[in-house]
């Protein structure tokens, strides 16, 4: 399949048009694209949950000493609560 865009500049809800579309194939045609690293997106509530949850979570880990408390600014944490929302985890 070959397609032309043609995009006016001075249209602004054209151009958002075009680059959904464009997106939108790129996520089904482009075999570059991860579906791994695909956009997240989630409601303010599920941040909040999210956030609350994490806080809980290295609470919980610092109460039984299974990490001290100047560790909780590390990373490492972070990173592995990140990806387990990435990964598909729902708060």
């Amino acid at each position: 399949m070959k397609m032309t865009l043609v995009v006016d500049t001075e249209d602004i809800k054209g151009i958002e048009a075009a680059h959904k579309m464009i997106s939108t194939m790129c996520r089904q045609y482009d075999a570059r694209t991860s579906g791994h690293y695909a956009e997240k997106r989630f409601g303010k509530i599920a941040f909040i949950k999210a956030l609350r949850s994490y806080m809980k979570q290295q609470q919980d880990a610092v109460e039984n000493e299974d990490a001290e408390f100047k560790d909780m600014r590390n990373l490492r944490g972070a990173k592995q609560f990140a990806d387990k929302i990435w990964d598909g985890w729902n708060p």
